[in-house]
């Protein structure tokens, strides 16, 4: 892994903030059903926050996502 990382960090950072994002996307979706299934007003309002709290983080994973992949192809040519 090591070596891996000293040879292109790049695709080490877009791997491991794809999958971050990925993952904060299904427990995103996985309190979405929850709440739907609960169907009350306090369960929605907490999805709601739920989301709010999420959107900064996933923000923040697109664009490291989107600036590694870009930093990737660029090293590779």
């Amino acid at each position: 892994m090591r070596e891996r990382l000293h040879v292109n960090p790049f695709g080490v950072i877009a791997a491991a903030s794809a999958t971050l994002l990925c993952v904060l996307v299904a427990g995103a979706g996985a309190v979405a059903v929850i709440a739907r299934s609960v169907n009350s007003w306090r369960s929605l309002f907490l999805m709601e926050q739920a989301m709010a709290f999420l959107l900064p983080a996933v923000k923040v994973l697109i664009i490291v996502g989107l600036i590694a992949s870009v930093g990737l192809v660029l090293r590779i040519r």
